[in-house]
Formats: C-alpha cells, structure tokens, sequence
C-alpha cells in the first residue's frame, strides 16, 4: 500500500518544483521600454530612461480607489515633489475627457502620460495589470524596487513606502 502513495507524491513533488523555476522572462529592473505620450503636450517619453526617486501610479477616472487617492497623490506631489517625483499613468482609459475631469478636480499638477492601449501592462518588469490603482517605487538609478497594487490614503503612508523603498528621508 506503501509503495502505491510514493509514486504520486513524486510525480507531484516534481510537478511543482518544474512550475517554480519556469518563468523564462529576463530580470527587468528598470521601467517597461515604452513610450507613452505626455498629457497637454503630446510628448512621447521612454519609461525605460526615466530615474527617481519616482513614485509611479497607475490610473484611470472609471477606478473608484484611484480617485480617491489622487488628491493624497496631489497633496505629496506638493509637499515632497522636490525630493520624490510622482507620475501618473492614465491606463487603458475609455473617456479622455473624464480622466481630465477627475486630473482638474484632484489638483493634479505632476506629470501624468496616456497608455490608452495598456502597453505597460505585463512589460517587464511589470506584472499583467488586473486591477488599479498600482504603483512602482523607482530609485535613483532608475531601478525599480517595488510594485504592489495599493490605494493610497494619506500621505504619511505613502511617506512610509517611499522611506522604505526609495531610500529618502522626507
């Protein structure tokens, strides 16, 4: 009886250490190598070239998390843009006017970029991007060292993150 339950415990045991190791994507450490137009002035930038300290968010006006925090993106934007620069991404957005609604509305005055056909989405080092908001911690070096989807709501937490994550002392 043994012998029949050690096979299929094998069988399994190397199953799941052969879907562990499998991810043959190269480690990408910079932003994804795209370009994306600036808002207002139709100017394509390189994420790729783009260094920080940055704090990175993704968007889009019909994300009810992302507009609630916009305005605490605002507010650090204000009180820290000197020290750690903040950029949003309006992703895979549908209503132009409305994402411009909700920029005007939460005080926006860091630079934002249009990714209307998601190109960000699943260009390493990002993930496949499943839900909003989303923000990526770039370092000096343009190095990115964390991503996680999070809705900000004070600016003393995102303080915290970018302390812990960009190195700064804000």
């Amino acid at each position: 009886m043994r012998r029949l339950l050690v096979a299929p415990v094998v069988a399994l045991a190397l199953l799941l250490s052969a879907c562990t190791g499998g991810d043959d994507r190269p480690e990408v450490t910079t932003l994804p190598e795209v370009s994306l137009t600036a808002f207002g002035s139709g100017e394509e930038v390189d994420l790729a070239t783009l260094k920080g300290p940055m704090v990175v968010n993704l968007w889009a006006s019909w994300c009810g998390p992302c507009a609630r925090e916009m305005p605490v993106l605002a507010d650090f934007d204000e009180a820290y843009g000197d020290q750690v620069s903040l950029l949003g991404i309006n992703h895979l957005e549908t209503r132009q006017e409305k994402a411009e609604e909700l920029v005007d509305r939460s005080g926006v005055t860091y630079d934002l970029l249009a990714d209307p056909e998601g190109l960000v989405s699943d260009s390493p080092p990002f993930p496949f991007i499943q839900g909003l908001p989303f923000l990526a911690f770039v370092d000096a070096e343009g190095t990115v060292t964390h991503m996680e989807f999070e809705e900000i709501e004070s600016v003393d937490e995102l303080v915290e993150l970018s302390e812990r994550y960009l190195d700064v002392t804000l």
